[in-house]
């Protein structure tokens, strides 16, 4: 198995990564502080890089990789295909791939550049080891195996299109003069396609459980050669197939489910032991790509689907049949919408809305997907990010599935930032804030489309789901932080002794200590109590997850000139922090999104009460906030 290096910060998308890498590759997941070191004490295969990291620029990474390891593919996790995205890959970066992805692409990319190290890898090798024979066959199994991933990306969904691909794929690489494949029912294995053989015949004829060819397979599960064959029954059956070898398909659990019938080669040429090691090896890979091919078209809507997915994703998602009435309508639907899924679902899908309704008709009758278009629902005055794909059997759609969000807020963000005209701190923020939201979405998108084939793994619905909630909630309290920042709430303003304030807040935090009792000191502002606490309570939660466990955050309130100064430190440095760095920006540098979101938030109440909040970070790692009240004379 390859050694595939995951150089990713987040624990979710790392979560997610592991567990597509695990079944066919070595996935070992690395800090960017410890690449380096790592690579040195072994040489990954192939290594996947996220788009973004807390301390040091993509840029700098990919060039530190190509110094150490110039040949190992490299494959990018990018947010969008802008201009950092265009920059990395003329680097030498192998392959961008952005995020969410569908986990089919993302192996198919996997396995390309597995064949690509293998490839660069066979390079390297001393002419004098290789026979000119050796290296054709290697450069021919490098062909197969890409043609191979190809079939599967545009056909995974549909076996009555891939099995016939893969028997051409087959039938071309060895010359051969025929190929069949039988897949195993209740009564045995019949014939389900073929080149080059006689159909009519071969649809007459069952191997049951009494045929020799059945009891060979079931009890020996390997390769059967006629050539190596003494049994006169099994021989016989062969001759029938007009089949020099059987090449048997096997499920996880060991059951075989069908084989493919090889004819002779039309080269004259024999099966070599190399030829017999090429149809073991693609003997495992389409087990696994079939079976799984099989129970994603059997499963695609399973009731957990919906339950476990549809109504958790923070998205809108409906699931239309073959004549566009709506199936699924899920909760976030309905909110977004503002339809109850009872009027709509067994309806129309103008149910939903004229102008999403007509995009979707145009796409359906264009058998076009849409991926990310933006359209405006004057009904509801809400702009809406929209995609819509299709599931197809047999060339025809039987399903289309529509995903959506509500972006009003992004619009009304990109008109503010034009208004304003700060557009390098906008793009930064669309930056970070994309990398925050599309990680999470990697395990969701990734566990949707697993669900229908692995739903009966233990180890899937367990772990995986943990990843999967796990995310969910991030994602939910980083969408309910963005429009906590975003909205305008009238204060409720009375005079108020800010001390007070101050104690009730501390209650709630052990490690928070004020310094001393206000004494004579005059602590009366005009403030809404409640909002100010929240700010505090904030600022104090980010204080002591910076001291951590044992660590102590001093509070003291002094009067200064006509205000009440509450100054906020902390000695512990275990978030590191620039200390020319504005931290109260959203999505600030070396902060992860819901640390700087709260500091934003604590920033918004403050200065909403038109006090002010300062921050200063020392050398040692000390910091230290000062907020200031207007106090009330009256």
């Amino acid at each position: 198995m390859k050694y595939v290096m995951v150089v990713v910060e987040e624990k979710g998308l790392a979560g997610t990564l592991s567990f597509l890498l695990k079944d066919n590759f070595l996935p070992v997941v690395v800090e960017p502080s410890r690449m380096r070191e790592s690579i040195i004490q072994r040489k990954p295969d192939i290594i996947i890089i996220d788009f973004s990291y807390k301390k040091i620029p993509l840029q700098v990474l990919v060039e530190q990789i190509k110094e150490l390891v110039p040949d190992a593919p490299i494959i990018a996790l990018v947010d969008s295909f802008g201009p950092v995205a265009r920059r990395i890959m003329n680097l030498g970066v192998y392959e961008l791939i952005e995020k969410p992805f569908d986990p089919e692409k993302f192996m198919y990319a996997l396995n390309r550049a597995s064949l690509y190290a293998g490839v660069e890898k066979t390079k390297k090798l001393p002419q004098v080891q290789l026979s000119e024979d050796r290296i054709s066959s290697d450069i021919s199994e490098s062909v197969f195996f890409q043609r191979l991933s190809e079939l599967l990306a545009e056909n995974f969904s549909e076996p009555s299109r891939l099995i016939p691909g893969i028997i051409k794929l087959v039938k071309s690489q060895l010359f051969l003069s025929g190929v069949s494949f039988f897949l195993k029912e209740s009564s045995g294995f019949s014939f389900y396609d073929g080149v080059n053989v006689d159909r009519a015949f071969l649809k007459s004829i069952k191997f049951s459980e009494k045929s020799a060819l059945y009891v060979k397979l079931i009890s020996e599960r390997s390769i059967l050669q006629k050539n190596r064959i003494n049994e006169a029954g099994l021989i016989s059956e062969l001759e029938l197939l007009k089949a020099e070898i059987i090449l048997p398909l096997m499920k996880r659990d060991g059951e075989v489910f069908g084989f493919f019938a090889l004819g002779k080669r039309l080269t004259g040429e024999s099966f070599t032991t190399d030829v017999i090691r090429f149809l073991s090896d693609i003997s495992s890979y389409f087990s696994v790509l079939l079976e799984d091919s099989f129970l994603f078209q059997e499963n695609i809507f399973q009731k957990e689907f919906q339950k476990i997915i549809l109504e958790n994703v923070p998205t809108g998602i409906i699931v239309l049949d073959k004549n566009l009435n709506v199936k699924i309508f899920n909760n976030q639907a309905e909110i977004i919408l503002g339809r109850n899924a009872s009027d709509v679902v067994d309806g129309p899908v103008e149910n939903i809305g004229v102008e999403m309704a007509s995009k979707i008709r145009e796409a359906e009758s264009r058998k076009e997907a849409i991926f990310r278009e933006e359209i405006f629902v004057r009904q509801l005055k809400k702009w809406f990010g929209m995609s819509c794909n299709f599931v197809c059997q047999q060339g025809e759609i039987v399903w289309t599935i529509i995903i959506f969000q509500d972006i009003t807020l992004s619009k009304e963000m990109e008109l503010e930032k034009k208004k304003t005209e700060q557009n390098q701190y906008w793009e930064k923020i669309a930056s970070h804030l994309s990398h925050e939201i599309k990680n999470p979405l990697v395990a969701i998108k990734t566990f949707a489309c697993l669900l229908p084939e692995k739903f009966g793994e233990e180890t899937f619905r367990t772990e995986f789901y943990k990843i999967v909630n796990a995310e969910i909630e991030r994602l939910t309290h980083l969408v309910e932080k963005i429009a906590r920042l975003s909205e305008k709430e009238d204060l409720i303003l009375s005079k108020v002794d800010c001390f007070d304030v101050l104690q009730k807040t501390v209650q709630r935090f052990p490690a928070v200590r004020i310094a001393a009792s206000k004494n004579s000191i005059n602590t009366i502002v005009n403030i809404d109590a409640n909002r100010i606490q929240e700010a505090l309570e904030l600022l104090f939660d980010f204080c002591c997850n910076d001291t951590g466990e044992n660590g102590v955050v001093n509070v003291s309130v002094s009067e200064k000139e006509s205000c009440v100064e509450m100054v906020v430190e902390e000695k512990r440095k275990q978030i590191q922090l620039d200390s020319v760095q504005d931290i109260f920006v959203p999505f600030s540098d070396h902060l992860n999104g819901l640390a700087s979101l709260n500091l934003a938030i604590c920033r918004k109440i403050i200065e909403d009460h038109s006090c002010n909040i300062s921050a200063e970070v020392f050398p040692e790692g000390k910091k230290r906030f000062t907020i200031t009240f207007p106090l009330n004379r009256q």
